[in-house]
């Protein structure tokens, strides 16, 4: 391409040519086409993982660890088919025993009402929870609550690990009678001593 892509050295003047300026826009508009593009052959893009786009649909900002309902897709086949195949995106609401037991995400960013951002729906995270009874091994929704999962005989979340507490009631905040750290694997719905048949 002749002088188009010619190196400066350090002190040189700087002399940028159209054709050189426009090609690099060219491919700055390129490569971001290519990460946004939801048009794209899904033999190169499969983001089938348990971490997904969530659209926060609560009502209010949410905060890192925090749990949502999973209302819907996004993108349902009506409204985009290929959006739908090429992209697992979820709308997340505020949850409820009746309509998110077993269905739920765990945030891991700040998202703010009606934004999207990455939240887990299977696998290992960190969560808060309320403890109900120190002996379960199990947490799922907390009817009403948006942070923190409850413990119980039963649940998609199986304790690998939490603060100790002695359970009960859960107030506000954390440590006795309050909300405490856990790590969880969020599987399918289980329970002692079906859990190791979860994935």
């Amino acid at each position: 391409m002749g002088e188009t892509f010619k190196k400066v050295q350090a002190g040189d003047p700087l002399r940028i040519p159209a054709e050189t300026f426009n090609t690099f826009i060219d491919t700055a508009r390129d490569f971001k086409a290519r990460r946004q593009s939801i048009t794209r052959d899904p033999k190169f893009d499969i983001r089938q993982t348990g971490i997904i786009p969530v659209k926060n649909n609560s009502g209010a900002d949410r905060n890192r660890f925090d749990i949502l309902g999973i209302d819907r897709p996004i993108f349902t086949p009506d409204d985009s088919l290929m959006a739908f195949q090429n992209q697992v995106a979820l709308v997340g609401v505020t949850p409820t025993e009746a309509d998110h037991f077993g269905k739920f995400v765990v945030m891991l960013e700040p998202v703010k009402s009606g934004r999207i951002g990455m939240a887990c729906v299977s696998g290992v995270c960190v969560v808060r929870l309320c403890v109900a009874d120190a002996s379960h091994e199990f947490a799922d929704v907390d009817d009403g609550q948006a942070e923190n999962l409850k413990t119980g005989t039963m649940g998609s979340a199986f304790i690998l690990w939490r603060e100790a507490t002695s359970g009960g009631y859960c107030g506000y905040g954390y440590g006795y009678g309050g909300l405490v750290w856990a790590v969880v694997r969020i599987s399918n719905i289980s329970e002692k001593p079906e859990q190791w048949g979860t994935v």
